[in-house]
């Protein structure tokens, strides 16, 4: 049976959420006309603005590492508001995806929001079915969208 945990990030982490990231998102500009460096170029570039915008946004939240069996495989950026949860990335290896590992970090999550009594909101690019449905399959509902996005919530059931 494996073992799924979560730790802070530290700076030695820079090289695996490098590597995650380009695993995640480089398929995306595979088919981009741009030599191979270039490609490169702009997923590192991309990466960094990723890394920045978030840490700007969220600036006291902070990112952990997803470990299964003590092998980093993911990350999960959840940062905690006053009014509720806000999970801001989630990413997986993809050879590792659609085995369980994310539906069971959101469920961890949703734990704690209950008990809180507080929602989870997520916001999914309307070009990501598979997300989409990930976040409804965890009964996230669409709040409000616009044209890049869907805004979604997830509400703690009333306890009984």
């Amino acid at each position: 049976m494996s073992f799924l945990a979560v730790r802070p990030a530290l700076p030695q982490d820079e090289v695996f959420l490098h590597d995650l990231y380009f695993a995640v998102r480089g398929p995306e500009f595979a088919l981009a006309p741009i030599s191979e460096a270039q490609r490169l170029a702009l997923i590192e570039m991309q990466f960094r603005a990723q890394m920045g915008a978030y840490a700007a946004m969220y600036p006291n939240s902070c990112y952990h590492i997803v470990l299964l069996d003590s092998r980093p495989i993911g990350r999960l950026w959840v940062a905690r508001q006053e009014d509720g949860y806000d999970l801001v990335d989630i990413a997986i290896l993809p050879d590792l995806r659609n085995k369980g590992i994310g539906a069971a970090l959101i469920q961890r999550l949703q734990a704690d929001a209950q008990q809180a009594k507080l929602p989870i909101r997520s916001t999914v690019l309307r070009f990501n079915p598979g997300s989409l449905r990930f976040h409804q399959r965890l009964g996230f509902q669409i709040v409000r969208e616009d044209a890049m996005h869907f805004h979604m919530e997830w509400q703690p059931p009333p306890l009984l």
